[in-house]
């Protein structure tokens, strides 16, 4: 490594970068941690801010070593927590926090709700990503029938935008109308489009040679 092997090269660039600021410090992997560290010697002007228990991206190198040893190879630092929660319910948080409390290596704290108790969480368990929007696309579609609510009422969150797929195909099985926000649906996006573009045009016999039946 450059940083590592060459004391001039990592000098000079920690005097040009005497300030650092790194996001989302829990999924740095080793590399990033090494030059991080080469950049903070004689100017440890560091300042990174993350969250252990949000560490998802092991199997892309992410090591959550660097944020749980933090204050060991940086003996000086000043640590602010940020436990004040603004977007869940006091009972959300609760739940959340006595699942997370089972993980064996990670920083204690706790997470204050702003806002009010909430109402009660239901936790259920599926077999796979298929019937997990099956049952959530039937329980909104019984619900607004009988309640009198609005599908506008209830919002679906998923970690990436690969899941959207298996809520859309529910959705619309249950007629209930749906829309993607920040997203654009699995069938309207570009590669998606082209590749049954393809599919249409292979599969129009009218476009097939003779030599090809």
């Amino acid at each position: 490594m450059l940083l590592r092997d060459n004391p001039e090269v990592r000098g000079e660039l920690d005097a040009r970068y005497q300030y650092i600021m790194v996001d989302e410090y829990q999924d740095t992997n080793r590399a990033q941690y090494e030059i991080v560290r080469a950049l903070s010697v004689e100017h440890p002007n560091l300042a990174a801010t993350g969250d252990p228990d949000q560490s998802i991206y092991g199997w892309r190198g992410a090591d959550i070593n660097n944020i749980l040893d933090f204050e060991r190879d940086f003996p000086n630092v000043h640590t602010v927590r940020l436990e004040q929660n603004y977007r869940s319910t006091k009972r959300i948080l609760s739940v959340a926090g006595h699942l997370i409390a089972y993980n064996q290596r990670r920083k204690r704290k706790s997470c204050l709700p702003k806002m009010t108790k909430g109402r009660r969480s239901v936790s259920s368990a599926t077999a796979n990503q298929q019937t997990e929007a099956e049952s959530i696309a039937a329980r909104i579609s019984d619900e607004v029938a009988a309640a009198g609510r609005r599908p506008r009422d209830y919002a679906v969150f998923y970690r990436t935008n690969a899941l959207s797929r298996e809520f859309e195909h529910a959705f619309r099985a249950h007629g209930v109308p749906f829309q993607i926000v920040n997203g654009l649906e699995f069938y309207q996006r570009k590669e998606i489009k082209d590749v049954l573009a393809y599919l249409t045009l292979i599969n129009n016999r009218a476009t097939t040679c003779s030599c090809c039946e």
